[in-house]
This record gives structure tokens, sequence and C-alpha cells, in this order.
């Protein structure tokens, strides 16, 4: 009787394989991986619980780690009987010591939207754009609101970078620019010290005056309205390269 039990059991496993064959680009050969870095070691799992997690990835409702939709994609085609046969295979697995996972943050729209903002001013709003502008980091949240409403409106054009912040800003709602604006205050501001608060403004060089003035040409002259830093950056260097041809 005990030998009949352990080849059914057997059988059922053996099947199973093929089932799991999938699985192991990113759960390991024996379940031994965390997929992605990210979630536990899956060998030894009950099977009714592998069974339940595949049901409600197949059904879209389990979003765990955001991979619902890809779960979803691997689930949608496996029969009830398949994901009986899976979780019996996963049961089958000898447990292991759960690998260090590395839980991805997502960004809060917040961090996305002071992305291009940061090639300029820096991560943490610590840099002076440029080495010339004010350190951000930390500024009221109505005096950033205020300001790139008035760049927006074309009403500002501090350091001769009107154009350039006009054409990060258009495309900016009013929604938008309050959430950039509480996510600057929110920054550490950075310390600095008193004599150098003291001192004025320096005077920018020829060279940034030509950078300024390159820039404010291109972003009022471009077309595109998500263009970038970064873009205008590299044509001025192109624009550099071809002038000492001349």
């Amino acid at each position: 009787m005990k030998f009949f039990l352990f080849m059914i059991l057997s059988t059922i496993i053996v099947s199973a394989t093929p089932l799991y064959k999938r699985c192991a680009s990113c759960h390991g050969v024996k379940g031994e991986k965390a997929s992605l870095n990210i979630t536990g070691a899956i060998a030894g799992m009950k099977a009714e619980d592998v069974v339940d997690m595949l049901k409600e990835y197949k059904a879209g409702t389990r979003d765990k780690y955001g991979f619902g939709k890809m779960m979803k994609g691997q689930s949608s085609k496996l029969s009830e009987e398949d994901m009986k046969e899976i979780g019996s295979y996963i049961e089958s697995m000898d447990p292991v010591a759960q690998p260090k996972k590395t839980i991805r943050k997502k960004k809060s729209s917040a961090e996305r939207l002071f992305k291009k903002c940061s090639a300029c001013h820096g991560k943490k709003g610590e840099k002076k754009s440029l080495g010339v502008s004010k350190i951000i980091a930390g500024m009221k949240a109505e005096v950033i609101i205020k300001e790139l409403e008035d760049y927006k409106l074309n009403n500002k054009n501090l350091y001769g970078y009107g154009s350039m912040m006009r054409g990060q800003t258009k495309r900016l709602s009013e929604e938008k620019i309050k959430i950039i604006a509480k996510y600057i205050e929110s920054l550490p501001p950075v310390k600095t010290d008193e004599v150098e608060m003291r001192k004025p403004l320096r005077e920018i060089s020829k060279e940034e005056a030509d950078f300024n003035k390159f820039m404010d040409d291109y972003f009022r002259d471009s077309k595109d309205p998500n263009e970038t830093y970064e873009a205008a950056k590299k044509s001025y260097e192109e624009h550099l390269k071809n002038k000492g041809k001349k």
C-alpha cells in the first residue's frame, strides 16, 4: 500500500516538472532563488498556498511586488489541475534558507517629476545650477511655485535661463508645479558657510554667458515639447566642436 502511494506521488511530482520549467528561470531549479532579487524562496511552500496564489494571479487580483501582470501571463494558461501539480512539486522541494532580498522602492510621482530638475540642481537640490543659481533644497513651496509659474509665463529670465526654464515648465500643470514645490521644500536644506552666504552672486564668465545664450536660443526654437537639458547640452558640445573646426 505504501509503495502504491509512493508511486502515485512520484508520478504527480515528475509530471509537474515540465510545468515548473518556466517557473525555474526566475525561482530557480529547486525553488531556491529570490525572483528578481525581491521575492522569497518558494521551495517547500504548502501546495494549497501555491495554488491559491496562482489562482489569484490568473484572476488578476494579486500584484505583490508589482509582478501581477507578469504572473498573470505565466498563469493564464494553467488549468486548476496544472496548478495543483505545480503546487505538489514545489511542496516536495527541500526548504532553503531565505535568500537576501532587495526591495525596490517605487519612486513617488514627486521624485519622478523632480528628475528633470535634478540634472541641473542635483538629486537632492544641493547644487547651484551651472555653478550660478541659488541652492533650492528646502526652499519654501510658495517661492518655488511663484518662480516656476513666472518661468512658464516667460516673465522671468534669471541668469539668462528664461527660455531653458520655460521649456522645462511649459508642460507642467498647476498641480504638478505644486507637487514639485512641496518635494523641494521637503529636501534637507544644505548647510552653507555664513561667509559664503554673504558673498554676492558671482558674475558669470563670457563662456557661461555664451552657453546661456545658446541654451536660451535652443529652448526657444525647439519644437519638441519634451525637450531635455541633456539634449540641449549635447547640442551645445557639438556646437563647440564645429566652432573649433572653423
